[in-house]
C-alpha cells in the first residue's frame, strides 16, 4: 500500500469510527486499522483535536473499544516471540500513539484516566461482572506493556537469553568482588599483574565506600531471606554501560533502536501525566494510580529501566555526534526518570541483602503504600565509582550549554536542549541519595557544576519566561552552600572563559558566584526580587571561607551594598534592610576569618566609608527626609487613591449595593498603614539588626593609617602600595571577639516540593510541542499562557511560595 493510499485508508477508518458505532467484535475493522502503515506524525496530522473530542463526547463507546483494542495489541506484541514479530505485520509506532495520551485530543482526562478508577460509564457497564472474573485495569495493562516493550528483542534491545549467567550485573557495593571463574585459562604474568592492580583499586574503593557510608549513618547492613533484587537482570538488556553494570557488549549498536525507544518512551510519559491535570492546591504525590503502577515493586523491568534511563543520560556526549535521534532519547530519558522519581515516598537508603549478598528490598517494605522502586534504587547507590560517573555525566551535559556558544565557528559544537531536566535530575540526586552530596563535595571537582549554573543564571536574568530556571539554579546553589566543603572548594582559581559579557577577573569561583548575583540584582528582571534573600544567603554561607577575593568581586559586593542602601531600596518595604544586614554579615565574616587574604575588599570598604557611616548614624529625621525624597510623589498619589477607595468602601460594595456600618471591613487607618513609612520603632529595629561594630572598628583603625600614607606622598599613591600596607597591618586585639559562623541550610518543605513538580511538568509540556501529547486546555497544575494570554503553547508557574526555604 502506497503512502497516499495508506493515509486515505486511515482517514476513512477514523471517519467511520466517529460516524457510527463500531462493535468490539468487528474483527475485520479493528485488524485492518492496526495494519494500516502510518507514522505518529501522520496520526496527529490526520486526526484533528476537534475530531478527537467529538469521538470522546459523542462516540465514547468507540473510544473505549479503541483503547481496549490498542492495549490488547500491545500486550500481544509483548507476548509474541520476537521471531514471529515482523515490522510489516503491525503498525507498532502509531499503535503506541493510539494508546497514549494524544493530549491535544483531550484523551488524557477522559477514557484512560477514568478506566483505572472504574468511575466512567465504560467501567460501569462492567459492574455486573464478578470481581474474580474482572480483567486487569486497562491502565495497568498499558503501562506494563510499555515497560515490557522498552526491552523487546529486536525492537528496543538486542536478542538475549533469559537463563544466561549474567556476570555484567553488579550491585553498588559489590563492584569490587572478583570472579574466580572469569576464564578457564590461567592468565599470563602481565595479565596477573593487571588483574591484581585492578583488584587493589577495587578494594581501596570498597574501603572508601565503607567510610562514606559510616559517615552517613548507613553502617549496618540488614539481611532478608527474600526480596526484590535491585540489580538489572539480565544486565545485557540495559541500554548503555555505566551504573549497575561493569561492561556492556556492543554498546553503540543499541542506538539503532533509538527511534522505537522514542515512541515507547513518549507513550509511557503521556500515560504518567496525572499531575498535569491536578490543581496545585490539591496535588498529592501519592494520588496518581498511573504512577503508582509504574513505580510499584512488581513493575516489569523496573530496575533495568532505571539503569537504562540513567546510563543513557550520563554516558551521552554531545561532542561525539550520535545524531538528533539519540539526543531525543536522552531528553525523554531525563523526563521519564524525573517523573518516576517525583511521586511516592522517598526510598530507604539502608542496605539490605539476601543470602547471595545481592542488594534487595524486602517484600514487607515494598508492600507499603507509596513505595517507589525507582526512588529506592536511587537511594541505594553507594559505590563511589558510580556516584562519580553520575556527577561527571550530568556536569558534562551542563557544560555543553556554554561550550556550544564558545567556539570560533558558531554551531560547530552541539549543546543539549534538555539541560533543565538535567538540573532537576541533579536536584533529585542531592535530595534522594544521602551519599551523593558528600561524595561530590569531597571527591569531585565542585566547580564543574558551579560554572554552568552561573552561566545559565546570567543568560536567563532578563527573560521572564525563564524565571523558573533561575529559581532552580538558585535552589541548587543554596542547598550546596550549606556545606563547608562547598565553600572551600570555591577557592579554586577560575580560568574558564564564558561566552557572555561577564567582567574579566582573576580570582576563584566564589567571585564568579558573587559577580553573577550582582548582575542579577542590578540588571535582572523585576520578578527576581523575591530571590534576593536567597542570593545573599548563598554569599553569606561561603563568605567565612572566601580567600583571595578578586578586585572585581570586592568592588561588585560593595557596589551592591550601596545599591541596597539607596533610599529606593531601603524604604521600599518594612523589612528591606534585611538585605543590608546579610551583606554586613558577609563583610564581617571575611574580616574576622579571612582578613589577610582579602585586602581588595578591605580597601573597597575604606573607599566607601561614608556610606557605612551614614547608615550607622541614621536618625529618624534623616530617614524620613530620604524617604520623602524617594517616594514623596508616590505617597501623595497613594493617599489620594486610598481616600477615594475609603469613600467607595464606606458607601457601596462592588455591585453598587449600599453598605451598612456592619459591612465596613477597612477603615482609613488600616488602609493607610499598608504604605510603609520610617518610624521610631522601625529605626530601633533597624539599628538592632545591623551588625556595624566590626566594620566600625576596622574603619576607626585603618582610615587614619591610609590617610597618613596618602599624606606622605602628597596625595599621589599607587593602589598596590595601599594594598601592601593593608596586608602588613594586623587587626589582632582591635576587632571584636570573632562571632560564631552561622550557616543557613536549605530546609525541605511542601511548597518547594510542589514548585519542583510544577516546574518539571512545565518543562516537559513545553518540550513536547512538536507532537503535542498533552491537552493544554485541560492543564490545572499551572497556567498555560503566552505573554499573559491563555494559550496551549507556553506556561507560567505561580512562584508565590517558591522562596519558603
Amino acid at each position: 500500500m502506497g503512502a497516499s493510499a495508506s493515509r486515505e485508508k486511515f482517514k476513512e477508518s477514523f471517519e467511520e469510527l466517529i460516524g457510527e458505532d463500531i462493535s468490539p467484535d468487528d474483527a475485520e475493522f479493528w485488524d485492518e486499522l492496526w495494519k494500516i502503515p502510518s507514522s505518529a506524525e501522520e496520526v496527529f496530522e490526520l486526526i484533528s483535536p476537534s475530531a478527537a473530542r467529538f469521538l470522546r463526547d459523542e462516540r465514547f463507546d468507540n473510544l473505549a473499544t479503541l483503547f481496549t483494542q490498542a492495549t490488547a495489541q500491545l500486550c500481544q506484541i509483548v507476548e509474541t516471540p520476537y521471531s514471529d514479530l515482523g515490522a510489516a505485520d503491525l503498525n507498532v509506532e502509531s499503535l503506541c500513539w493510539g494508546t497514549g495520551e494524544a493530549a491535544d485530543t483531550g484523551f488524557r482526562d477522559t477514557m484512560v484516566g477514568k478506566v483505572i478508577g472504574g468511575d466512567d460509564k465504560y467501567a460501569q457497564a462492567k459492574t455486573a461482572v464478578d470481581e474474580d472474573e474482572a480483567p486487569e485495569p486497562l491502565a495497568l495493562l498499558a503501562i506494563h506493556a510499555a515497560m515490557h516493550m522498552l526491552f523487546l528483542p529486536q525492537f528496543t534491545c538486542d536478542f538475549y537469553e533469559e537463563e544466561e549467567n549474567d556476570n555484567d550485573s553488579v550491585s553498588s557495593d559489590e563492584s569490587g568482588r572478583s570472579n574466580p571463574e572469569r576464564s578457564s585459562q590461567e592468565p599470563g604474568f602481565l595479565e596477573k599483574r593487571r588483574l591484581q592492580a585492578e583488584q587493589l583499586v577495587e578494594e581501596n574503593g570498597l574501603k572508601e565506600d565503607g567510610v562514606m557510608m559510616n559517615e552517613a549513618g548507613l553502617k549496618k547492613t540488614k539481611y532478608a531471606t527474600e526480596g526484590i533484587i535491585l540489580q538489572p537482570k539480565p544486565a545485557c538488556i540495559v541500554w548503555a554501560t555505566g551504573c549497575g553494570i561493569k561492561k556492556k557488549k556492543q554498546t553503540e549498536s543499541t542506538h539503532k533502536f533509538d527511534k522505537n525507544r522514542i515512541e515507547v518512551l513518549r507513550l509511557l510519559l503521556a500515560s504518567c501525566c496525572d499531575p498535569l491535570y491536578s490543581p496545585a492546591e490539591e496535588y498529592n504525590p501519592l494520588a496518581s494510580r498511573w504512577l503508582s503502577v509504574a513505580t510499584a515493586a512488581d513493575a516489569p523491568n523496573a530496575i533495568c529501566l532505571f539503569y537504562s534511563l540513567l546510563n543513557t543520560i550520563i554516558t551521552y556526549d554531545p561532542k561525539q555526534g550520535f545524531g538528533d535521534t539519540h539526543g531525543k532519547v536522552v531528553g525523554l530519558s531525563a523526563q521519564i526518570l524525573c517523573v518516576l522519581l517525583d511521586c511516592g515516598l522517598s526510598g530507604n537508603p539502608e542496605t539490605t541483602k539476601n543470602e547471595e549478598e545481592d542488594n534487595v528490598v524486602d517484600y514487607e517494605e515494598a508492600a507499603k503504600p507509596g513505595f517507589n522502586i525507582f526512588r529506592t534504587t536511587l537511594a541505594r547507590i553507594t559505590s563511589g565509582r558510580e556516584l562519580s560517573l553520575i556527577y561527571d555525566g550530568l556536569t558534562r551535559l551542563l557544560w555543553s550549554v556554554h561550550e556550544s556558544g564558545n567556539t570560533l565557528a558558531p554551531g560547530s559544537a552541539k549543546g543539549i536542549q534538555c539541560y533543565q531536566e538535567i538540573l532537576v535530575l541533579f536536584w533529585k540526586m542531592l535530595d534522594e541519595n544521602p551519599l551523593f552530596m558528600n561524595h561530590v563535595l569531597t571527591k569531585c571537582d565542585i566547580t564543574k557544576i558551579v560554572v554552568p549554573i552561573c552561566y545559565i543564571l546570567y543568560q536567563s536574568r532578563k527573560d521572564v519566561t525563564r524565571i523558573g530556571l533561575v529559581h532552580i539554579c538558585t535552589f541548587l546553589l543554596l542547598k550546596l552552600s550549606g556545606e563547608r566543603s562547598f565553600a572551600v572548594g570555591l577557592n579554586k582559581p577560575y580560568t574558564t572563559r564564558l561566552p557572555c559579557d561577564l567582567p574579566l577577573f582573576t580570582g576563584g569561583h566564589a567571585d564568579l558566584i558573587s559577580i553573577t548575583f550582582h548582575k542579577l540584582v542590578v540588571n535582572g528582571s523585576i520578578k527576581l526580587v523575591p530571590l534576593y534573600s536567597c542570593f545573599l544567603t548563598i554569599i553569606c554561607n561561603i563568605s567565612p571561607y572566601w580567600r583571595k577575593m578578586s578586585l572585581v568581586g570586592a568592588v561588585k559586593l560593595v557596589n551592591l551594598f550601596e545599591l541596597l542602601a539607596s533610599p529606593k531600596f531601603l524604604f521600599s518595604n518594612y523589612k528591606a534592610y534585611q538585605h543590608l544586614a546579610q551583606l554586613l554579615e558577609v563583610f564581617n565574616n571575611i574580616i574576622q576569618y579571612q582578613y589577610h587574604d582579602n585586602q581588595h575588599l578591605v580597601y573597597a570598604i575604606i573607599r566607601r566609608k561614608d556610606t557605612f557611616g551614614r547608615l550607622a548614624t541614621m536618625s529618624l529625621a534623616r530617614a524620613v527626609n530620604l524617604y520623602n525624597q524617594a517616594y514623596g510623589d508616590r505617597i501623595d498619589k497613594a493617599k489620594e487613591e486610598t481616600l477615594k477607595r475609603i469613600v467607595s468602601v464606606k458607601h457601596v460594595d462592588e455591585k453598587g449595593k449600599v453598605l451598612t456600618p456592619d459591612d465596613e471591613s477597612d477603615d482609613e487607618d488600616a488602609i493607610l498603614r499598608r504604605h510603609f513609612e520610617p518610624t521610631e520603632s522601625w529605626l530601633s529595629e533597624f539599628k538592632d539588626k545591623m551588625p556595624f561594630e566590626t566594620l566600625t572598628r576596622l574603619l576607626q583603625h585603618l582610615v587614619p593609617v591610609i590617610d597618613d600614607v596618602i599624606t606622605r606622598v602628597d596625595g599621589v599613591v599607587d593602589e598596590r602600595i595601599i594594598l601592601d600596607v593593608l596586608k602588613d597591618v594586623t587587626m589582632v586585639g582591635l576587632l571584636p571577639v570573632p562571632h560564631p559562623i552561622v550557616i543557613r541550610k536549605y530546609q525541605p518543605n511542601q511548597y518547594t516540593a510542589l514548585w519542583f513538580t510544577a516546574y518539571l511538568w512545565g518543562v516537559i509540556y513545553v518540550n513536547n510541542q512538536s507532537l503535542p501529547i498533552f491537552d493544554g486546555k485541560a492543564i490545572q497544575l499551572f497556567r498555560v499562557s503566552v505573554d499573559g494570554i491563555d494559550n496551549d503553547d507556553n506556561f507560567e508557574v505561580d512562584d508565590d511560595d517558591d522562596d519558603d526555604e
